[in-house]
């Protein structure tokens, strides 16, 4: 495809802004609609709406004009950071999840962009061009529509953690199903928000007995399941608090994902007796979460999750060592 010609006055900054406006204002419309209406994180969400974003922004922008890509990625840009500030104004989402959204959303924008450049290339009369934008666009809304419709099952993912204490078992064990407060500061992704564990508390002991896993969020309720005294401990999770707290300059952020799309099913710790007094510790973690593409937003949860083990686990290395040097 040939680039703007140099003779082809641009566009004026008028139409550029009303093209920003119009496409941001949509795509925050459509955030709410999927969030708050049909309550989905998917593929509507993540893929067909920035698709749509780029398909509308390029039958606007080129109406009538010879391709240009230089003037479509910069206005690619601008309607990413018009339409993040569109969700931040108005509460629908916090500054970190945009963030962590951002990647996928540009990278779909693109996509659709593309498209809207193929279409230039194969379809030379413009009426057919617009007519295959429009389509595209419409059924953005039905896809959305349908995934509500039919959502799909959350896979359940295992994560597993260890670490190396100095301490033999016995030591170990008296930290694992309960532990005091971690006073460390939370780093890493977990200072982002992300709900955080503080300490852990045991009503009981055995099979059966109740146990309180503190998070920066809320609280935990977990029954034990497996209560092996220097080896094994499980439990199943009763009730999950929410996964984050979302930092927003305009206010409290009420997002829908905040609160039952991850979900914790079970827990487990293993403790294995090395030479030399030592004692290896396993941290394993079984949850969902109901957000898609799982490919995309997967890796984030697994590391999310390993950061969750690694600040118990250290916690749990520093009481056993510190008992043992006493």
């Amino acid at each position: 495809m040939k680039s703007m010609p140099s003779g082809q006055p641009p566009p004026k900054p008028l139409w550029l802004g009303s093209i920003c406006f119009i496409i941001s204002s949509l795509a925050a419309m459509a955030v709410m609609w999927a969030t708050h209406e049909f309550r989905r994180y998917g593929y509507g969400l993540f893929l067909a709406v920035p698709i749509g974003m780029g398909l509308l922004q390029a039958l606007l922008y080129q109406h009538g004009r010879e391709w240009s890509w230089s003037g479509m990625l910069k206005l690619t840009s601008a309607n990413l950071i018009l339409s993040g500030l569109w969700l931040i104004i108005c509460k629908l989402e916090g500054v970190a999840c945009i963030l962590m959204a951002a990647v996928l959303v540009s990278g779909m924008m693109l996509v659709g962009i593309f498209f809207a450049w193929l279409l230039q290339a194969w379809l030379r009369k413009r009426e057919r061009r617009q007519q295959v934008h429009c389509l595209a666009i419409l059924c953005v809304p039905v896809l959305m529509g349908w995934e509500a419709a039919s959502p799909p099952t959350p896979p359940v993912l295992i994560q597993t953690s260890s670490i190396v204490v100095n301490a033999p078992p016995d030591r170990v064990w008296r930290f694992i199903p309960s532990f005091p407060t971690i006073e460390n500061v939370p780093s890493g992704w977990l200072a982002s928000g992300v709900a955080y564990p503080i300490s852990s508390e045991m009503n009981g002991s055995g099979v059966g007995a109740l146990r309180s896993c503190v998070l920066s969020t809320g609280t935990m309720r977990e029954v034990v399941t497996v209560w092996e005294p220097h080896q094994r401990l499980e439990f199943d999770v009763l009730e999950t608090p929410p996964s984050m707290k979302e930092s927003n300059p305009f206010g409290e952020v009420e997002a829908p994902h905040l609160d039952g799309y991850f979900q914790a099913k079970r827990g487990r710790f293993v403790l294995k007796a090395l030479p030399d007094g030592k004692t290896l510790v396993e941290g394993t973690s079984w949850f969902a979460h109901d957000l898609w593409p799982q490919w995309y937003w997967e890796p984030m949860t697994r590391h999310t999750v390993s950061q969750i083990h690694q600040r118990v686990l250290k916690h749990v290395q520093k009481l056993a060592e510190g008992v043992q040097n006493e």
